[in-house]
């Protein structure tokens, strides 16, 4: 299912949405700018109309059809506003890409119910900025449990994604009801920002290496790991492992990032 016919599905589960959609294209889109122009500007409507969707009920975004990573993937390729984002903290280097999720989070939104996957979204919410933040990238936009985060190097990606996960580990420990294992990938590309086609590669391919990520797991692109493991003294990376990601005919190299151990002292 790609991003269109998610859409639909979407608007045909919600009576609301048409109307808002609407609305919100006919006032962003200006049909003498080009078809170009207008892709660009109709991806950037539809972001906060999701946006606000799945914000005030989660469980909306099953009706999409794709995980939130794969949205966020489609809306970034798309969105000039995104593109923008990463030529600014790229600085003529690599960009650090990176995804993340919550494993289970439809489940855990149809067992326990709107409010409560609310309540674990908005602690996550400051559990992602802080963290982000603290490991110098930016939250570039985030749908439900999906986040797309930018780094200016592929070393702060990966320590920042390991950071962030520890952090929720932190704050599952401290608060049982926080149940969320988060899902996250890195990637590192060039920023040829002007070329969509290039960007648009590199955060898709971000968003799959998720499916091949399991609960509490970061996993990283060979690109970002060459990139990064002489500069990361405390982080290890686990054996090289090939997968298949959807929509490539070749596999691709993947390897788990995570915390060094602390040997024990002898004697």
């Amino acid at each position: 299912m790609n991003m269109r016919q998610a859409l639909l599905a979407a608007l045909r589960g919600d009576p609301d949405l048409p109307a808002k959609v609407r609305e919100s294209l006919r006032a962003r889109i200006d049909e003498k700018s080009g078809p170009v122009s207008t892709v660009v500007q109709a991806a950037t409507a539809l972001e906060p109309i999701l946006e606000d969707a799945v914000s005030k009920r989660p469980s909306k975004l099953g009706k999409f059809g794709l995980k939130s990573a794969h949205l966020l993937a489609d809306l970034a390729a798309e969105d000039a506003a995104s593109t923008g984002e990463l030529a600014r903290i790229a600085r003529n280097s690599s960009v650090g890409i990176v995804f993340v999720d919550v494993a289970g989070f439809t489940e855990f939104t149809a067992r326990n119910g709107d409010e409560a996957a609310i309540e674990l979204l908005n602690k996550l919410h400051k559990i992602v900025d802080r963290n982000t933040k603290t490991a110098g990238g930016t939250v570039v936009k985030h749908l439900g449990d999906g986040y797309l985060l930018a780094f200016p190097s592929a070393n702060q990606a990966v320590r920042g994604a390991v950071g962030l996960c520890e952090a929720a580990s932190k704050a599952h420990a401290s608060d049982p009801t926080f149940e969320a294992r988060l899902r996250v990938a890195v990637h590192a590309g060039e920023p040829l920002i002007e070329q969509d086609d290039l960007l648009g590669h590199d955060v898709n391919l971000t968003a799959r290496l998720l499916d091949h990520c399991k609960p509490g797991q970061v996993v990283v692109s060979e690109a970002a790991k060459e990139l990064a493991e002489k500069r990361l003294r405390s982080i290890e990376f686990g054996k090289r492992r090939n997968v298949k990601i959807r929509g490539l005919s070749m596999k691709v190299p993947l390897y788990t990032a995570g915390r060094k151990r602390s040997e024990p002292k002898k004697g």
